[in-house]
């Protein structure tokens, strides 16, 4: 086996091979956006243009190495995702082990494993009469300096010159590679090495072995007991063929060889296409048909001076056939060489396919498959027969050797090029808590978190209803609570997660949640659908706890809350002068409650809230006897460091809807606003806000009441506005609006917070709010806005939505806005979006809008077009348009959950309905567990519907029929008949043998 294995030492990142030459492993990820055939041929013009100089003579080669491998899925993906989101689970105490487990199972038989690099050689034969000269007298006087090594490497094999021309030319290459927008990464020696093992014996992938290199600690070895005169081997670094292999081979007739815990099969390219295709639609094809598969493609420079003996053969030979072909076929290179610079090249390709040892049935149908599928990409011509099956398996192992027993063509540079693995799609990540996958399989990781490659996330959904939207915002909160960024702190805590919904589609997410903290924490994510009711009151005027006035983001949030409510339902636009007067309102509202001169401070009143008066006598905390105020018991319960009743105690110290109405009156607003006229209405502006806030009064009473909705240290909040956001009327649209203003603030108002906020706190508070304006500051935030069309003719909450996506990235904070239509979004939450998610579009006209807006390549014009038909069997399809590190990439992906995941995250009303009554009877896990292994593609729709008709048929009402149909699948469900009969194997199966035999 050490025959195969040129490689003898290392230089820095590159190997030395035992003739002296260099070569260096160039790890490509692949292209950034989607590409057409032309997109492709295009780009490999410009790849000819940069390397035909290169190329052009003998010295130097390009192997194009690809490796696709299903069977590893599941070790990829476990290495990628899996793993971390286990330990993140672990480190939150979330639970998730089951559902992670599910995901392991379901993509390990759609995803595939591929890894490709592009692997540079630099040949003596680049070296001048002088330089090869200069070389050997380094090499000898090196060799004569060095004693008896024996089998260790020979680092004097390493060359300065060789090392010089090599450097350039990986530098050219990673340079015209990163010119076409193609992730280029240069790999070091010790990765190149592992990359190139794991490649040769399969089962070594993801092992712990790494090659010992110069100037690694190495053990002394002993020499045998009869060796007088050792040699100093033994104290050196051991040779790379030594460490490399550890199984000999087995040939297995004359085409396979049996190599580790594998038998492998060669495949060579014995004519190249007659129609040169790009590689992607190769390694597409292969990819879903699930073979595990790997190549070689070498490209050596100076390809017509190597056939030149061959061109004068044929035409001496010309009055044959065959050579006049051939002698065309040289004409034909050399015009291209003359009119155009094009150049040619020597091209070789090697194929391998495998399978277990002992499967020998399977690796004969894989390389059939594979054989198959090479001569159809583009008319090629492939063998299965090498003469030596090792030496045909051994030329698809990167790197060890320039060596391959594919048949060797002439063919253009710019033709040959596309067909090297390079125009494959990648991600931006190498590892993700959210994994997707490309259609043909490949796996896509996502991290929701962002990092340091995406300061800014602001994703937009655009999808029309029963597109995938709802579960792939769930996916995505999901992974933000597996990422790794939620342990950066001392103490990992969930991210901080606020949604306002239409609807209960975020509520599968939050009691997933809750299930899986336990009934310990479940507080920490809950579920609200608003309404105006008692419980559910809630003061925008309350301060963080100890404070006296507002924060400068709270200041700033009033005012435009108040200047929505005091409008017209009709205009968008506020009265002159109303804007500055609501200011000064808000000034005077806050001053009024504090005990200064003029002011009024809320009197405190026991009985009102008993865990305060129990915390006042506990405390034994003296207060004013004739005129106790809230604002002395909240500094009081401070100072004893009971905060959260303190903050309790301050829902009455500050002002409500209803004190505005006073601070208008007072004299300092009278003074300056008095005079000002309304020319609308004919009022004055204090009059007009008068009339404003009392109409807000009447028509949101939960508005105008000391908070009550309390969520408490809940770090994932969901609020449902189903009940208190109408549509139709004017006067329901401009209600939406400041639901969805008043939810923003309530979700939201702590995840502005940051250090430099401290000089507006007092002081008695301040360690207090240090510690924790600091760690909101440093935790991870997001903020989902779901149905936003809904607020498409509000100028303020969009101007606030715009806001929080300008001072997001300073506070970590990113946002989400998921709607049917991408016009709803606002120009200005388009332009700073970095995710736009494009699940399904509903017309071409929506299509082309689409296309525009996001300047998509041809490409993704395509997909738009014709490629998102919404959600399937095999998972739900969608074009990723994101910016990261300054590049643009396009993506087709594919969000494919399990069925007990599916059905966690659920919104279709049938199937929450169903998966509701099985919670109420069944419990959390059972439910899900029984559900998937009745339904498991995620929904019982279909059968709904089939028994609705049923009963339909037979004269019930509609409703009736719904609830009934729902009703009859979960006592199925439960008692493990009908359509759950599979829920009793036993019993099922003695079923079908009793009708069997009837």
């Amino acid at each position: 086996m050490a025959g195969y294995f040129d490689v003898e030492t290392t230089h820095g990142d590159a190997l030395v091979t035992k003739q002296g030459d260099y070569l260096s492993f160039i790890r490509v990820g692949g292209m950034k956006r989607i590409a057409t055939r032309k997109d492709i041929e295009r780009l490999a013009e410009a790849l000819r243009v940069e390397l035909s100089g290169t190329l052009e003579n003998k010295g130097h080669a390009i192997v194009g190495w690809y490796l696709s491998d299903p069977e590893m899925a599941e070790w990829e993906i476990e290495r990628v995702s899996l793993a971390s989101c286990r330990k993140v689970g672990k480190e939150l105490g979330l639970d998730l082990g089951d559902l992670l487990d599910e995901r392991a199972r379901l993509w390990s038989k759609t995803m595939r494993w591929e890894a490709s690099c592009l692997i540079l050689w630099t040949r003596r034969a680049v070296l001048t009469k002088e330089e090869v000269k200069q070389m050997k007298e380094e090499r000898a006087s090196a060799a004569r300096e060095c004693p008896s090594i024996g089998d260790a490497q020979r680092f004097f094999m390493r060359s300065e010159l060789m090392a010089a021309h090599h450097d350039g030319f990986v530098s050219r290459v990673s340079q015209a590679l990163r010119g076409i927008d193609v992730n280029a990464t240069e790999m070091s020696a010790r990765e190149a090495l592992i990359l190139a093992r794991e490649a040769m014996y399969r089962e070594t992938a993801g092992s712990a072995w790494k090659p010992t290199l110069i100037g690694d600690k190495v053990m002394a070895r002993m020499p045998d007991d009869d060796v007088k005169k050792p040699s100093r081997e033994g104290l050196l670094w051991p040779s790379l063929r030594s460490q490399f292999f550890h199984e000999d081979a087995v040939t297995i007739g004359g085409q396979a060889v049996e190599l580790g815990a594998y038998e492998y099969a060669p495949v060579d390219l014995m004519i190249g296409p007659e129609d040169p295709r790009p590689f992607v639609e190769l390694a597409s094809t292969l990819g879903q048909d699930r073979v595990p598969w790997r190549c070689c493609f070498i490209l050596e420079g100076g390809g017509q001076t190597g056939m030149a003996l061959k061109e004068v053969g044929a035409s001496f030979l010309a009055i044959f056939p065959q050579n006049r072909d051939l002698q065309r076929g040289f004409a034909a290179l050399r015009a291209a060489r003359e009119e155009s610079n094009h150049i040619s090249v020597k091209l070789r390709a090697s194929f391998a396919t495998w399978a277990k040892a002992g499967e020998t049935r399977a690796l004969r149908r894989r390389a059939s498959t594979l054989a198959q599928r090479i001569e159809g990409w583009g008319g090629c011509k492939s063998a299965r027969i090498a003469g030596d099956p090792l030496d045909g398996v051994m030329g698809t192992v990167p790197g060890i050797a320039l060596a391959s027993t594919g048949n060797p063509s002439l063919a253009l540079l710019g033709e040959a090029l596309p067909m090297l693995p390079w125009n494959h799609t990648i991600s931006p990540w190498s590892e993700g808590s959210v994994l997707f996958r490309l259609p043909s399989g490949a796996i896509w990781p996502y991290d929701p978190a962002g990092g340091s490659k995406r300061p800014v996330v602001i994703d937009v959904f655009v999808a029309p209803p029963g597109s995938g939207k709802s579960v792939i915002a769930n996916t995505i909160n999901l992974g933000l609570c597996l990422s790794s960024a939620v342990l950066g702190g001392a103490n990992p805590k969930l991210p901080m997660i606020g949604k306002l919904d239409i609807g209960p589609s975020a509520e599968g997410f939050v009691r997933l949640i809750r299930e899986k903290l336990g009934p310990e924490r479940e507080h920490e994510a809950i579920y609200v659908m608003m309404q105006f009711a008692a419980g559910y009151e809630f003061n925008v005027f309350d301060l963080q706890v100890g404070c006296e006035d507002p924060l400068p983001l709270e200041r700033a949030f009033l005012e435009t809350f108040l200047s929505l409510l005091t409008l017209p339902a009709d205009t968008s636009k506020p009265f002159e002068g109303v804007t500055q007067m609501i200011k000064l309102v808000v000034d005077e509202a806050y001053r009024r409650c504090k005990d200064v001169p003029g002011g009024t401070p809320k009197r405190y009143v026991r009985g009102v809230e008993p865990l305060v008066d129990a915390a006042i006598a506990n405390h034994d905390i003296q207060i004013h006897s004739e005129y106790p105020i809230w604002r002395d018991v909240v500094t009081a319960l401070c100072e004893c460091g009971q905060y959260r009743l303190a903050e309790i105690a301050q829902r009455h110290a500050v002002p409500v809807l209803e004190d505005l109405i006073v601070a208008a009156r007072s004299e300092q607003v009278v003074d300056l606003f008095e005079s000002l006229k309304i020319d609308l209405t004919a009022e004055t502006a204090s009059q007009l806000f008068d009339r404003y806030i009392r109409d807000a009064i009447r028509r949101f009473p939960t508005l105008n009441q000391p908070t009550k909705l309390d969520f408490g240290s809940a770090r994932i909040i969901v609020l449902d506005l189903q009940e208190v956001a109408p549509t139709g009327s004017a006067a329901a649209n401009r209600q939406t609006e400041i639901m969805y203003l008043l939810g923003r603030h309530i979700l939201a108002r702590n995840f502005f917070l940051k250090p430099d906020y401290l000089r507006y706190v007092p002081e008695f508070v301040r360690p207090y709010h240090a510690k924790r304006f600091q760690e909101v500051y440093e935790s991870v935030k997001r903020l989902d806005y779901d149905e936003w069309h809904r607020t498409k003719g509000s100028a303020l909450v969009q101007a606030q939505a715009e806001l929080d996506a300008r001072e997001g990235r300073k506070h970590n904070v990113q946002l989400g806005f998921s709607s049917q239509r991408l016009g709803d979004m606002g120009d200005s939450i388009l332009a700073q979006s970095t995710g736009r998610f494009i699940l399904r579009v509903g017309d071409e006209k929506e299509a082309e809008q689409v296309i525009e807006r996001f300047n998509l390549s041809e490409g993704a014009s395509q997909v738009v077009r014709h490629g998102l038909h919404g959600p399937g069997p095999n998972g739900a399809p969608f074009l990723f348009v994101l910016h990261v590190d300054n590049a643009k990439y396009e993506q087709v992906l594919v969000n494919q959950l399990g069925p007990a995941e599916l059905w966690a995250h659920s919104t279709t009303p049938g199937d929450s309905a169903l998966r509701n009554r099985l919670y109420t009877a069944l419990g959390f896990e059972e439910a899900l567990r029984r559900l998937a292994a009745v339904f498991p593609k995620g929904s019982s729709l279909k059968e709904i519907e089939r028994r609705k008709a049923d009963r339909l048929k037979a004269g019930a009402m509609e409703a009736a029929a719904q609830a009934g149909v729902v009703d009859d699948l979960a006592a199925e469900l439960i008692d493990g008949r009908g359509v759950a009969l599979k829920l009793r194997p036993y019993e099922r199966d003695g079923a079908e043998l009793l009708a069997a035999t009837q």
